[in-house]
């Protein structure tokens, strides 16, 4: 791998880390520490992602035109202050849900900024199947922080506040700034053109929605993702207030899940040879609803509930992740890489810019008919997510095309950008 994406990579490392401490505390301290409810817990779930709802596509046509180093150091800079500032409220004694809700705010604003450059920049440090790789490299990484942070967390909280704990999610968003700043100085795509600002943004937008293979990964991932959000508030608040499974024991349950994730990155390329990515992505969604359906049914099951919350983790987080890895660098090659930006922010838009609606509708739905009825809707859409794959020509794919791999043909920037291959 190149030189300049292993310090990509191991900048992936600092971001995790930030990641999953930020996970694992602030839905914590919302509910253990301020006393937040089912709807309170959903709003700051919608937050961390409103941005991408909100931005992704403006964020798309600045990275096109910006230095995508820059941003990546800005927005771990960002991150880094934000999160710092609630222990340092809660040691002064004026923390507040309030507090929760604008760092959320802040932090999804430097995720979508992250995240659009990274997906912009990696494709230009990688090349074809590298690009697989890469992506699967990365995710193994981060499977493996997920599974040691939530125990190292549940560990130390039992010493230390839970806000305290936010003080590592600071010092790894710092980490990875240090590591971004060391990357090499990048071009940007295309040129600032003030006046085509919106056009750039249409054309990205317009790219995305046309191609009939983007489409329909896109609206797979949107579903999977907002299934998870869904169901995110009512699973806090029904294992911490109705199945009593202690905090520190909750928290600790991240590792095992993460552990599915990890065993997943780790076999998705024998498995998705064997079956092929269609089978594969089809087959990982309805699995993952099955898992899902263990935590509403935990308290009528043989043993502890915190067995199967925990097997329930585990089995979705596999699922999911086998699903993402069997697509991963698909939606770059077909991109051209002055587009790269604009159509990753537009995809962005809808997979991640939907989880916010899905938290605060599932939230909405605990708040009225309890926090079960929103258990079985995250069942029922994570399901749905096999049917865009069903209903497209990638249900057959064993791999993806060669032939439709934009970066191996001559495309030249005045292309129609909304023609698909």
């Amino acid at each position: 791998m190149p030189a300049a994406f292993r310090k990509l990579f191991t900048a992936s490392i600092g971001d995790g880390i930030g990641d999953d401490v930020l996970r694992s505390i602030m839905p914590v301290i919302a509910v253990a520490v301020l006393g937040a409810g089912a709807f309170q817990t959903s709003v700051l779930n919608a937050l961390g992602m409103a941005a991408f709802l909100l931005l992704g596509v403006p964020v798309g046509v600045l990275v096109d035109r910006w230095s995508k180093k820059s941003m990546l150091v800005l927005a771990n800079v960002a991150r880094a202050a934000a999160v710092v500032s609630v222990p340092i409220a809660y040691f002064l004694g004026t923390l507040s849900i309030w507090h929760l809700f604008i760092v959320a705010a802040v932090v999804s604003v430097a995720d979508v900024v992250f995240t659009t450059a990274q997906s912009a920049l990696m494709p230009t440090l990688l090349r074809g199947s590298q690009l697989a790789d890469g992506y699967a490299k990365v995710q193994s990484v981060q499977s493996g922080l997920a599974i040691a942070t939530p125990g190292v967390v549940g560990l130390i909280v039992k010493v230390v506040s839970a806000p305290a704990m936010l003080f590592i999610a600071g010092a790894a968003y710092l980490f990875s700034a240090v590591m971004t700043g060391r990357l090499p100085h990048d071009r940007p795509s295309r040129a600032e053109s003030p006046d085509r600002f919106w056009s750039e943004a249409r054309d990205g937008l317009g790219y995305t929605l046309s191609h009939p293979l983007i489409r329909s990964f896109m609206v797979s991932v949107a579903l999977i993702n907002a299934a998870s959000m869904f169901g995110a508030a009512a699973k806090v608040i029904f294992a911490l207030q109705i199945l009593n499974i202690p905090m520190d024991q909750f928290v600790i349950l991240g590792a095992l899940s993460a552990t599915g994730g990890l065993v997943a990155s780790m076999t998705a390329t024998r498995i998705t040879r064997r079956l092929g990515l269609g089978r594969t992505k089809i087959a990982a969604s309805l699995a993952s609803a099955g898992f899902v359906i263990l935590v509403p049914v935990a308290p009528f099951l043989g043993l502890a509930p915190v067995v199967w919350i925990g097997l329930s983790g585990f089995g979705w987080s596999f699922f999911v992740i086998l699903s993402g890895l069997a697509g991963a660098g698909i939606i770059p090659r077909l991109v051209p890489h002055h587009m790269m930006g604009r159509v990753m922010s537009t995809y962005r838009l809808f997979t991640l810019g939907v989880m916010p609606v899905a938290s605060i509708s599932g939230g909405v739905l605990a708040m009225a008919a309890g926090v079960l009825p929103a258990l079985w809707g995250w069942a029922l859409v994570a399901a749905a997510s096999a049917i865009p794959i069903l209903l497209s020509p990638i249900r057959s794919w064993t791999e993806f095309p060669k032939a439709l791999d934009v970066h191996s043909r001559d495309i030249p920037e005045s292309a129609d950008p909304v023609a698909a291959p």
